[in-house]
């Protein structure tokens, strides 16, 4: 999704293959490290604990349940991680000691499909139900809607755990059994037996679908993969103007229709002061690392909400650079009558293009985009540090449209004057040249006000008496 770097995207720890039975370790031969785990006991599943000296009972694992363990072997026991915020600790040989020892591929695939599974298909019984990260309960992170399909693979206590459509922690009187699985059923990508209905998504690169996580427009959780083109998709239940698909993937019902409004509704970045940025992280935490800071004033497609964030996707309104994260909701505004802070700026020099035409430096072999263009600069990517030998990213809107790219703050050129002062936080060179070896034009002292041209990440230009110069953005205060 991201232009010219691979997108992170969130990935939950548990994974649906099949394992064969030679590749499982005894506990005897456990190592440090990561192995797959299918639960297979002579009871209905194995006990889980929340330590590993198995101080508490947290749970029950039903036979069936497959994940990802940790082969650190700590008192005799082993931690399966079951969410982001919730690991548990099992008996090793306990969960595995009905598996038989080795198997031909169709020996192995008849005993799958004979396997005593606990594991039954559900559904959602009321509107906006909560998942949990952890049992009982640490933090929302999606709210289902009534008749969503879900896996249940285990209890806690009052709370159901579940898996694929549904991921976390659910009270058990919130969710509807459907049927009994077998193992072959409970790991199929399509969670029911009958044939289920393909439908067509209608997608173009002007108009992406993104997949949301829910039917009912909360959650905390981005995905990141997005549909630019039309596609086949399987459609597991129709529940009302959302259809689910399998992937763990909910889409409103209006784009499976030719005819209907392929657009997500724009809301726009109201910050509180002209130089503040709003940061779009890659999920719903501020401790989450940020893909872009947005200038007030900058559209965003609002994907899905929560009453602190929106999942929102940045695009050009002809295309160009593209982000997808999550915002604090509180900074968007549906109004277009929201303050600019972006900032309007030329090219000093001319800068060459990658092949898509998105990212510009001034050494390349793309095409060229000349010196005198005029741009808007509406965000700055962060860099992680703020080391002086580094060049800012800015984010950038053409005259026709686009989002672009521009390395380096030393080839733009702010076209007026801001009015907006910074102050300096200690005594403070202000040079020629984004770069900590250029010549300085004037030193400054702690405290002293400068006329803030252009904000960016590692540098920002300045000016003082008369003077356009560059200073280091992480020594000034700004308003």
């Amino acid at each position: 999704m991201r232009h010219n770097r691979q997108r992170r995207r969130m990935v939950w720890p548990w994974i649906f293959v099949l394992l064969l039975c030679a590749q499982l370790l005894p506990a005897g031969s456990a190592f440090a490290g990561y192995n797959e785990l299918i639960v297979a006991t002579d009871g209905d599943g194995i006990t889980v604990y929340t330590s590993s000296s198995g101080s508490k009972k947290a749970g029950i694992l039903y036979n069936g349940y497959t994940s990802e363990l940790s082969l650190d072997d700590t008192h005799g026991r082993f931690s399966c991680l079951l969410t982001l915020d919730y690991t548990v600790w099992l008996n090793l040989e306990k969960a595995e000691n009905r598996m038989p020892s080795r198997m031909k591929d169709e020996e192995n695939s008849a005993w799958m499909e004979r396997f005593p599974c606990n594991i039954f298909l559900a559904e959602i019984a009321e509107d906006y139900t909560p998942v949990y990260t952890s049992p009982q309960h640490k933090h929302i992170t999606e709210k289902h809607m009534q008749g969503t399909l879900c896996v249940v693979y285990g209890e806690f206590g009052s709370d159901y755990y579940l898996e694929g459509p549904v991921s976390g922690f659910v009270a058990r009187d919130a969710v509807r059994k459907i049927a009994d699985m077998n193992y072959n059923q409970a790991h199929s990508q399509t969670y029911i037996w009958d044939e289920p209905e393909t439908r067509m998504l209608y997608a173009s690169e002007d108009c992406p679908v993104y997949p949301a996580t829910s039917a009912s427009g909360y959650s905390d959780v981005v995905q990141y993969r997005n549909y630019t083109s039309d596609r086949e998709v399987t459609v597991l239940r129709d529940l009302g103007d959302w259809v689910q698909l399998t992937g763990s993937q909910f889409v409103e019902k209006r784009f499976l229709d030719p005819e209907g409004d392929h657009t997500y509704p724009v809301e726009y970045v109201k910050t509180d002061g002209v130089l503040d940025r709003l940061n779009v992280r890659w999920r719903a935490s501020t401790d989450a690392n940020v893909d872009i800071k947005l200038c007030s004033g900058v559209p965003v497609h609002v994907i899905s909400r929560t009453e602190e964030w929106a999942v929102v996707y940045v695009a050009g309104p002809n295309g160009g650079v593209k982000y997808a994260g999550c915002a604090m909701a509180k900074y968007l505004e549906p109004s277009e009558d929201v303050r600019s802070g972006a900032t309007q700026v030329r090219l000093v020099r001319d800068v060459y293009g990658n092949r898509e035409m998105t990212l510009f430096r001034e050494s390349g072999k793309g095409d060229v985009l000349p010196a005198g263009t005029l741009l808007s600069v509406i965000g700055v990517e962060p860099q992680g540090s703020s080391n002086a030998n580094q060049e800012d990213r800015l984010l950038c809107e053409t005259e026709d449209g686009r989002y672009i790219t521009i390395l380096n703050s030393g080839i733009l050129e702010p076209v007026s004057d801001s009015g907006i002062m910074a102050a300096a936080r200690s005594a403070l060179r202000m040079r020629k040249a984004p770069d900590p070896k250029a010549e300085t034009i004037c030193q400054v002292k702690a405290k002293t006000k400068v006329e803030v041209l252009l904000r960016g990440e590692i540098w920002s230009v300045v000016k003082y008496k008369g003077e356009t110069g560059y200073m280091m953005s992480r020594y000034l205060s700004f308003p």
